[in-house]
């Protein structure tokens, strides 16, 4: 049985022979994985085919319920991968692992499709926008997995105009008339506006996580929840060795 799917190279891995085994996120928001054999023998037209955030047509042989498919066609439609752009690309390999943990086979989230494809045209139309892009993927996964609340009213005391203090398990987002805090440990000023405007922006139009102290308080928050949540991808960490 073939089966053809649009979908998004996630993470490509060496397999014996000169194989890789690759998971994909299809347009449904599924995870497939499929094993595309000699894929990295010097013969081989396909391998830049499997390069993180490609977007492909490829198609499977194999049962449904089988774990691994065979990979018989894996056409390139886009590639976010920029030559020679440093932040780009480990943005790039940071985006496929998150997504890489949160997509699931047999479970269907169209909005995890979307979202991705849209950060790789973004990457790939401005790369120096990297790391904005990044912010916007992280806010938007978060929101996506019901993890996070809307920033419109405090989850506490439902105020919507007090500025935001603090980001919680238990309420969520909390404001200034409700939650004395620290000033020093607080969202300074404008983490409503810079949360207001990654809600209604698209992801070329995202806003710079480092424009601001509330923005830069934003992103560290929203960045260290989803790490906790998918258990610390390591891809961070070669993210901020070299970049931050």
């Amino acid at each position: 049985m073939i089966q053809t799917h649009a979908a998004i190279v996630l993470r490509p891995s060496p397999f014996q022979e000169g194989g890789l085994v690759v998971s994909f996120l299809t347009e449904h928001g599924e995870r497939l994985v499929g094993l595309a054999k000699g894929a990295k023998q010097p013969s081989a037209k396909w391998v830049s085919n499997f390069e993180p955030l490609g977007l492909v047509n490829v198609s499977f042989f194999g049962k449904e319920q089988v774990e691994v498919r065979r990979v018989t066609r894996c056409e390139l439609v886009h590639s976010p991968l920029v030559l020679g752009h440093l932040e780009s690309n480990l943005v790039v390999a940071c985006l496929a692992d998150v997504f890489d943990r949160v997509a699931r086979e047999g479970v269907e989230d169209p909005r995890l499709f979307r979202l991705l494809s849209a950060c790789a045209r973004a990457l790939k139309a401005k790369p120096d926008q990297a790391m904005a892009i990044l912010a916007y993927g992280e806010h938007w996964l978060l929101h996506c997995l019901g993890v996070l609340p809307h920033p419109r009213l405090c989850g506490l005391c439902g105020n919507g105009e007090a500025p935001l203090v603090l980001l919680t398990d238990e309420h969520g987002w909390r404001c200034a008339a409700c939650t004395p805090v620290d000033p020093r440990e607080a969202f300074p000023p404008g983490a409503r506006e810079h949360l207001r405007l990654l809600r209604t922006c698209t992801a070329e139009e995202a806003p710079d996580p480092e424009g601001s102290p509330a923005a830069r308080a934003v992103t560290r928050v929203l960045r260290d929840r989803l790490r906790r949540e998918l258990d610390g991808p390591r891809s961070y960490e070669v993210l901020e060795r070299l970049l931050l």
